[in-house]
C-alpha cells in the first residue's frame, strides 16, 4: 500500500531565532513522504534565508519543500491559506515557525489517521517556560469518535487545544468544506476549529506529546492588541451563535449551549481585565445580535450557577448590563 503524502505548512515572520529549528525538526522526521510548505510573510528579517539554507542541503527519498513568497506582509491566516491551497498531501499539518516537532510526530499521526480514517488526527503537545502555562492539552477520554455530534461534543467538553498545531487533516476534507482561516482577524483559531467540528465526522486522539510549543514574544498573543482582539472576539461570537442557530441539533443541545456561553464568558472577561469601562459598555451591544433560542439559555435552566447568572445578562434593561456583567465577572474571578 502506498504512504500517503503529508503537507506541512509553515507561516513564517520574525522568527530568526527559533526557524532553524523548526525546519530540522521536519527534516529529522522518520515519516518519509512529507511536502513542507513555507510562506514568507515578509516579516523584515533572515528567517525564510536562515530556513531555505537548512532545506538546500536536506535531501531523502519523499521529502520535497517548496518556499511561497508573499508581496507584502498579510498576516497569518493569508499565510496559512496559501500554504494549504498549494498543498498537494493527502494530509495537511500546520506547523508554527516557532515551534518544532518531535521526529516521531508525523509517523504516529499518519499511523492513527490511517487506521480510523479520522477527519482530524490530534495528538498532544509539550513546552518550556513560560509556555508550560498554556493549557489546552489533550484530554479525550476515548481514543477516536465517529459522529458529527461526537466531534461536536468534543468541542463543547475542551478536549483539545483549538490551535492549528497538533492536528493532522485530511486535504480532501479541507477543500471539500472550504475549511480556511479567516483572513484579517487574529486569534483565528477558535472559529477555524469550531468550524471543523462542525463538520467532521470522525476524529482520532493519539495520546502522546508529539509537539513542542514554544512561547515567542514576538508572537501575535504575546503583544498588546485589544482592539484587533475585540473585532476577533465580535466575529466569533456572532459565528457560533448564527451556526448554531441555524442548526436545530446545536441549537437545543447541550454542547451547543456550552460552546455559546463560554465564548461569552471569554470574550466579556477578556475585556473587563484589559480595556476600560467605556470600551466594555460598548462590546455589551452585542449581546442583542449573539442571544440564541436555546433551552439552555433561560434563567432556571439546569446548567452551573455562574452560567445562569450569565443567562440573566441578556433580559436585564440595557442600563443595567455593565454594572451587572461586572459584577459577575469580579466576583468570579475573585472566587478563583
Amino acid at each position: 500500500m502506498q504512504q500517503p503524502t503529508v503537507s506541512i505548512v509553515t507561516p513564517v515572520y520574525k522568527v530568526k531565532d527559533y526557524i532553524a529549528d523548526c525546519v530540522q525538526s521536519v527534516i529529522n522526521q522518520t515519516y518519509e513522504k512529507l511536502e513542507f510548505i513555507l510562506v514568507d510573510d515578509c516579516g523584515g528579517d533572515n528567517s525564510i534565508d536562515i530556513a531555505e539554507s537548512i532545506l538546500k542541503t536536506a535531501s531523502h527519498p519523499g521529502f520535497s519543500y517548496h518556499i511561497i513568497r508573499l508581496e507584502h506582509n498579510s498576516g497569518v491566516s493569508v499565510a496559512r491559506n496559501t500554504a494549504m491551497k498549494a498543498a498537494t498531501g493527502d494530509y495537511i499539518f500546520c506547523l508554527d515557525s516557532d515551534d518544532k516537532l518531535l521526529p516521531e510526530c508525523i509517523s504516529h499521526l499518519v499511523e492513527k489517521a490511517e487506521l480510523t480514517n479520522a477527519d482530524i488526527t490530534l495528538c498532544d503537545y509539550t513546552s518550556g517556560g513560560n509556555a508550560q502555562n498554556r493549557g489546552g492539552k489533550l484530554t479525550a477520554p476515548v481514543k477516536h469518535i465517529t459522529t458529527n455530534a461526537e466531534c461536536i461534543h468534543a468541542f463543547a467538553k475542551s478536549w483539545f487545544n483549538v490551535a492549528p498545531w497538533c492536528k493532522l487533516l485530511r486535504r480532501n476534507f479541507i477543500e471539500s468544506n472550504q475549511l480556511y482561516f479567516k483572513e484579517g482577524i487574529i486569534n483565528e483559531d477558535a472559529p477555524w476549529t469550531f468550524q471543523l467540528c462542525l463538520n467532521a465526522q470522525c476524529m482520532a486522539f493519539v495520546n502522546e506529546k508529539l509537539y513542542y510549543y514554544r512561547d515567542n514574544q514576538n508572537s501575535i498573543m504575546s503583544l498588546t492588541q485589544q482592539e484587533q482582539m475585540n473585532i476577533a472576539g465580535t466575529y466569533t461570537l456572532l459565528l457560533m451563535s448564527q451556526e448554531i442557530s441555524q442548526r436545530q441539533d446545536l441549537l437545543l443541545s447541550l454542547d451547543g449551549y456550552l460552546i455559546w456561553i463560554r465564548q461569552v464568558i471569554i470574550f466579556y472577561t477578556r475585556i473587563y481585565k484589559k480595556c476600560d469601562s467605556k470600551t466594555f459598555s460598548e462590546n455589551l451591544k452585542l449581546l442583542d445580535k449573539i442571544i440564541i433560542d436555546s433551552p439552555y439559555a433561560k434563567v432556571n435552566a439546569n446548567v452551573s450557577k455562574y452560567y445562569r447568572l450569565w443567562n440573566i445578562v441578556f433580559i436585564l434593561p440595557k442600563w443595567f448590563r455593565r454594572p451587572y456583567s461586572y459584577l459577575i465577572i469580579w466576583l468570579q474571578n475573585k472566587i478563583s
